[in-house]
């Protein structure tokens, strides 16, 4: 008798109805069906395709742009890489050449959506949109307009990226309407329109399509805090022009704004777990330096040679 009751002790340890109950709240904590994102963003990198050959730290350049994307790229799953524009640079030495240098060095890194700053606009219009069709990434721009058929001047107001578990992801892009382009800028054939109400038009269609939101804004520090404040339905926003930097994850309500500081010294890394419907769980932010600890691609080096290029001496000394 007194084994039986020890077995009926024991027994009900096993099938307790806690026991039980841990157990499906164990298996819906695996099955919940959590994702996981990494966006990779930069901008403002002003023309600067080679480090800034530095006495103390050298930094910068395409070349370590290339290999810290794909460092990155090794390591996560579900992978955004974005440039919020301002890749050229406005010196009167910078060349169509490196322009077009830099283009190459986004399709070989695997940028996904790019969205032209005014600098980019530099050698006219039609030479951008040359660049575009030769481009393996999007370029989106939505407040850019033909002023003939009103419609995107780079085709798309937005894009979709979805990855391999059905999350989808929408990147739209806008340019400031108060920026003033360089006098020899031909702006014949184009309209900036205000971002907001241009977000706001297109928005309703992008939240029905899409789990997750980002915003690249050429607008500036400023301007994209507060347009932050008052449309609340992104759930990233990449600032760029006039190299903004934030420095630690900052949120405004549920958007998460982030920024790198230019000049291609640094690339930013946002790490985030999000629900299955894309509301945030958490995220990490980290900027990293482009020093002389991140190898210079060999494979942009050869670019370099190819396009007649010159890199700083710090560059070719680093192998």
């Amino acid at each position: 008798m007194k084994r039986f009751l020890i077995l009926l002790v024991v027994l009900g340890l096993v099938f307790s109805p806690s026991c039980g109950k841990n157990k499906r709240e164990d298996k819906k904590l695996i099955s919940r069906g959590d994702k996981f994102l990494t966006i990779v963003f930069s901008s403002d990198l002003l023309g600067k395709v080679r480090s800034c050959g530095c006495h103390v730290k050298d930094m910068g350049g395409l070349g370590r742009m290339a290999t810290y994307v794909q460092h990155v790229r090794d390591s996560a799953d579900n992978l955004l890489v974005v440039d919020a524009g301002d890749a050229f640079g406005l010196d009167l030495s910078y060349s169509k050449t490196e322009a077009e240098l830099t283009f190459d060095v986004f399709n070989l890194y695997g940028l996904d959506v790019f969205t032209p700053g005014e600098t980019d606009y530099v050698f006219g219009l039609d030479f951008l949109k040359d660049l575009q069709l030769r481009s393996s990434f999007d370029f989106v721009e939505a407040n850019v307009i033909d002023s003939k058929t009103n419609k995107p001047i780079f085709g798309k107001a937005y894009v979709v990226k979805e990855y391999n578990d059905g999350f989808k992801v929408g990147i739209v892009g806008v340019l400031d309407d108060s920026i003033r382009f360089p006098s020899y800028v031909e702006q014949k054939g184009l309209k900036v329109l205000p971002p907001a109400e241009t977000l706001e038009r297109i928005l309703p269609r992008m939240k029905k399509e899409c789990d997750f939101l980002v915003l690249l804004s050429h607008l500036g520090l400023e301007r994209s805090m507060e347009l932050a404040r008052n449309i609340k339905d992104f759930d990233c926003i990449v600032v760029a022009h006039k190299r903004p930097v934030i420095k630690k994850l900052e949120k405004i309500g549920k958007t998460i704004v982030v920024a790198t500081g230019g000049e291609g010294k640094y690339m930013g890394r946002l790490d985030l777990k999000l629900s299955p419907n894309g509301t945030l769980i958490d995220g990490r932010l980290k900027l990293e330096p482009l020093d002389d600890a991140v190898e210079i691609s060999p494979t942009v080096k050869e670019l370099f040679k190819k396009y007649g290029l010159v890199l700083t001496d710090k560059e070719w000394d680093k192998e």
